[in-house]
C-alpha cells in the first residue's frame, strides 16, 4: 500500500484547486522528459458517459491484442484506479518512484493534484511503452491538463450542462470548450447529441480539418433489450452484450465501438462482441442488492441523472423509486430536483465532510421546495445502511450523487468493488 504519507501528499495538491490551463502541465511534463510526445492518444471530452465509453474502448483494444493505457477520473476506492495498464491500476512502487524524483518539481511549479496525476499517467505510459493510450479529459477540454496529448482520435460523448462557473453557462460556450480537444487533421468520433451542440461540433471539426464520424450514421444497434444487469443489443448482423444498464449505455457502446473501427477498420464483429462481456465499470447503475432492488450510480447532474432514473423506470414501470444521495454545492439543484419530483417518492440526503459539498439538511431544504418528500441523515454510514434495511415492497431503491461515497457503500453492503482488474 502507499504510505499514509505518499497519500497525503497526493490528496494535499488537491489545496492548490483547479487550474485552468496547460502550461504547469506542459512545464511537469518537459521535467519529466516529454513522455507525451510520442504516446498515441484517443482523447475523450463531453458531459456524461466518459469513463464508460473509455472503458469499454480499453477493453475491445485489448481483445484485439494491444498493450492499452487507460486514464480516468474521479477513483472509486483506491487513487491508483485512475491509472490502468491493460485493466491493472498502476502500482504503488510506481507512484512512488514518480513523487520521488519529481516532488520538487512540483513543487515548485505549483502543480495541481490533476496536473500531477496527468503527468504521472503519461510518465507511466511512456515507461511501460503502452500501444496506445486512452485517456479521459477532467474537465472541459481546451484548457484541460490531457489536452497537451498528441491525439490520434478525438472522441465526444454526450454534452449538457455540467461544470458551468468553468465551462460557461450556455450550451455553446460548454460545447466550444470540450471540442477544444480537437487536433489540426485527427479524425474526430461524435455521440448523439443535441441538435444545437450537434451543429458546433461539426463546425468545429471543420475548422481543424478532421474527418467527422456520427455514431449513429456508423454503428447502427437494433433489438435492444435492457434488464436489470445487462444491455443486449444487435450490430452487423451479431447478437451482443454489455454488462453495463441503460439505454445511456448503448450510445456509450456506440461510441466506443465507431471510435475502434475508425483507427483500427480491421476489427471484427466477433472480437468487438467477445470484448463487450468482459466490461467491467463500477458504479454505473450497478446492483448491489436483489431483493428490494439497489442500485448504484455516480450519476452527479440532470442529465446522467435522468439516464439512470429512465432505465429504472423501464426496468420496473411499477415500483416506486426511493433514492439517496449527496451533492456538491457547485452542482444546479433545480434540474436535478425536477427531476428527482418526476420519479421519486421520497429522497434521503446526507453529507459529506468536505466544504464542498451541501450539508444533509441544506439539501434536504433545497429539495423540498419543490415538494420533494426529503428527509436528511448526517451521518453517510447510518444513512446508507437505513436505507439497506429498510423493507418495503413494489420499491427500487437508487444511491447517487458522488463518487465519494463509493467506498461506504461498498462495505456497507458487502460487496466488492473489483478484483483489482476491469
Amino acid at each position: 500500500m502507499l504510505s499514509s504519507s505518499t497519500l497525503d501528499y497526493i490528496f494535499q495538491l488537491r489545496r492548490r484547486g483547479i487550474k485552468i490551463g496547460l502550461h504547469r502541465t506542459e512545464a511537469l511534463l518537459s521535467r519529466c522528459g516529454n513522455p507525451h510526445y510520442d504516446l498515441p492518444v484517443i482523447h475523450i471530452a463531453g458531459t456524461n458517459g466518459k469513463g464508460s465509453t473509455a472503458a469499454i474502448i480499453a477493453t475491445i483494444l485489448r481483445k484485439e491484442g494491444k498493450k492499452v493505457g487507460l486514464y480516468t477520473s474521479p477513483h472509486l476506492i483506491c487513487f491508483n484506479e485512475r491509472i490502468r495498464i491493460n485493466g491493472i491500476p498502476i502500482s504503488d512502487e510506481n507512484i512512488t518512484s514518480f513523487l520521488n524524483r519529481f516532488r520538487p518539481d512540483i513543487d515548485i511549479l505549483e502543480s495541481t493534484f490533476f496536473e500531477t496525476t496527468t503527468a504521472l499517467a503519461f510518465s507511466y505510459f511512456a515507461q511501460e511503452k503502452v500501444d496506445i493510450a486512452v485517456i479521459e479529459v477532467g474537465l472541459g477540454g481546451r484548457l484541460d491538463s490531457t489536452n497537451v496529448s498528441k491525439s490520434v482520435l478525438s472522441v465526444i460523448t454526450p454534452i449538457h450542462f455540467d461544470h458551468m462557473e468553468f465551462l460557461g453557462h450556455d450550451l455553446t460556450s460548454i460545447t466550444r470548450e470540450k471540442c477544444g480537444i480537437f487536433k489540426k487533421n485527427v479524425p474526430v468520433v461524435v455521440a448523439d447529441q443535441l441538435p444545437e451542440v450537434a451543429k458546433i461540433v461539426e463546425e468545429e471539426a471543420r475548422v481543424q480539418t478532421a474527418d467527422f464520424f456520427t455514431t449513429q450514421k456508423k454503428v447502427e444497434m437494433m433489438d435492444i433489450s435492457l434488464k436489470d444487469n445487462d444491455t443486449s443489443f444487435s450490430y452487423d448482423g451479431c447478437k451482443m452484450k454489455i454488462s453495463l444498464v441503460g439505454r445511456h449505455q448503448i450510445i456509450n457502446t456506440q461510441t466506443a465501438i465507431t471510435a475502434v473501427k475508425t483507427l483500427f477498420p480491421e476489427i471484427t464483429t466477433q472480437n468487438i462482441s467477445s470484448a463487450l462481456k468482459n466490461i467491467r465499470w463500477p458504479g454505473r447503475l450497478q446492483k448491489l442488492l436483489d431483493n428490494p432492488p439497489v442500485f448504484y450510480d455516480v450519476a452527479h447532474n440532470a442529465h446522467g441523472l435522468k439516464a439512470v432514473l429512465m432505465t429504472l423506470r423501464e426496468l420496473f414501470p411499477d415500483y416506486n423509486i426511493n433514492a439517496l444521495c449527496a451533492l456538491k454545492k457547485t452542482k444546479d439543484v433545480t434540474p436535478v430536483a425536477e427531476i428527482l419530483k418526476t420519479y421519486c417518492k421520497e429522497i434521503i440526503t446526507t453529507s459529506i465532510n468536505r466544504e464542498e459539498f451541501w450539508t444533509a439538511n441544506n439539501l434536504s431544504e433545497e429539495f423540498r421546495k419543490f415538494g420533494i418528500n426529503s428527509v436528511s441523515n448526517h451521518s453517510i454510514a447510518e444513512a446508507i445502511t437505513e436505507f439497506k434495511q429498510k423493507t418495503a415492497d413494489n420499491e427500487i431503491r437508487l444511491i447517487f450523487g458522488t463518487h465519494f461515497i463509493a467506498e461506504t457503500v461498498y462495505n456497507i453492503f458487502d460487496f466488492p468493488f473489483d478484483n483489482g482488474i476491469i
